[in-house]
Formats: C-alpha cells, structure tokens, sequence
C-alpha cells in the first residue's frame, strides 16, 4: 500500500510539472518547472537561459516574444518625430509613471530568426547608436503598417528584478536607458498584448519591451542574471549618452 501511494504521489508531482501553460517558460538554466506544453505547443529554446512554450504549428514568428518590423515612414518624418520627442522628453503615454514591465530580447543570433534590430526598417523609421528597443503596442501607440507611433523617440529607465517565475535575480535592481525605435505587436504576442497601460500580459506586466540585443541592450540588461525574459519596472525618463544618436 504504501508502493502504490507513493507510486501515485510521484505520478501526481510529475503531472503537475508536465504541462506549461501557452507562451510560458519551459526551460533554461535554473529553471525547475515543467518542461513540456499543453496541447498544441511545443516548447522552443530560445537561448541556454529560456525556453518557451510556442504553438506547434504555423509562424513562430508572430508569437515570439520579439518584434514585427512594420513599413516605416520617410526618414525625415521619423527623424523629426524623435528629435522633437528626445528634446521634450515627453510622448507615448507612460511619461513618468512607474509600470511593471517584463524584458525580453529580439535581433541577429535568436532562434526565431529575427536579424539584425540596427536597421533603418524599424517602425519608426530608424535606429539608435546605443540602447534601444521595441515597446509593447499598447505603449507605441500605433499597429504594425501605420509607421512611427507617439512612443517614438522616448527613453525609459528599465530595472530588472525578477525572471520570469518571480525569483529574484543575481543583479537585481540593474537599470539601464532605451530609447524605442520598435514596436512588439499585440497580435499573435500574448507578451506584447495589454489591454491599455492598465492591462498585463501573463507576467503582470503593463508594458514589455523588447530589447535590441545588437544595441548591447539586452547583454547590459541582463548581465550575468542567467536568464532570457525578466521582470521589473519601466520609467519614462530623459535620454541620456546611453541611448546615444539617431541613425536614420
């Protein structure tokens, strides 16, 4: 009697960790959840550090928590949207409030193909030579195909805390300064598909963003936090020398 209870108990355990839930984490370095899907999805590595639970069939890459690049409006158009944006410090919504932001990382050398995110081809129509990123819809302000959207030419301080479990990480408290260039689109992007900046996604997250991993962004993110999607907070703040110039 007592084999089979613990037979079943262990069943039981094994049950519970099987199936991750759609687009969430199962696997990566120091990740102890299940490491299977629920029906319909198949977990995919994007890195040592993360793996995720993506649909088993059709595109990944409208499900990936990294960034659509949506046809961008003349150069000249962006670029005075982001000049007269930066030199407000202002623009998009969030300016100055604190949100609960989750990161995530998108560019040449991820498993979704994504290439190079120092291009001109970003919705806003160009590219920073420091820090930049892509911001969740509902922050840009606009959907892919309609260009460069209110957020723009914004700069926000991102802290990570967290992965995406809630345990707290090696360099908790590590803050660094984007500037978004980019748009994570909401279709098909649970990451990246709030409800207005008073809806989350499935990390409690107002905002995501999608750091360009060829700025340097997302190595001076998550430095030596062993992880591939965190969680902290998001401020608007001014743009300083770690976004450094437009490039458009």
């Amino acid at each position: 009697m007592l084999t089979n209870t613990l037979v079943l108990l262990a069943s039981a355990a094994s049950s519970a960790l099987a199936a991750q839930a759609a687009y969430a984490q199962c696997g990566g370095t120091g990740f102890t959840g299940g490491t299977t899907c629920v029906s319909g999805y198949t977990c995919v590595v994007s890195n040592s550090y993360y793996s995720q639970c993506l649909p088993a069939t059709g595109a990944q890459t409208s499900a990936k928590p990294a960034t659509t690049v949506a046809p961008a409006k003349t150069s000249a158009t962006t670029k005075a949207v982001a000049t007269s944006t930066k030199a407000a410090s202002s623009g998009g919504s969030g300016s100055g409030t604190i949100y609960k932001a989750s990161f995530t990382e998108y560019g040449a050398g991820d498993s979704f193909g994504s290439g190079n995110c120092q291009v001109k081809s970003t919705a806003c129509g160009y590219y920073t030579t420091g820090y930049n990123a892509a911001v969740s819809q509902n922050e840009f302000g606009v959907g892919p195909g309609a260009g460069a959207g209110p957020a723009c030419g914004t700069c926000w301080k991102l802290t990570i805390q967290t992965d995406s479990s809630g345990k707290t990480v090696s360099n908790a408290g590590n803050s660094i300064v984007v500037e978004v260039t980019n748009l994570c689109p909401a279709s098909g992007n649970p990451l990246c598909a709030q409800n207005g900046l008073g809806g989350t996604n499935q990390y409690g997250a107002n905002l995501n963003f999608d750091t360009c991993k060829d700025s340097g962004a997302s190595a001076a993110l998550f430095g030596n936090s062993g992880v591939g999607l965190g969680v902290g907070t998001a401020q608007q703040v001014a743009c300083n020398s770690q976004v450094g110039t437009v490039v458009g």
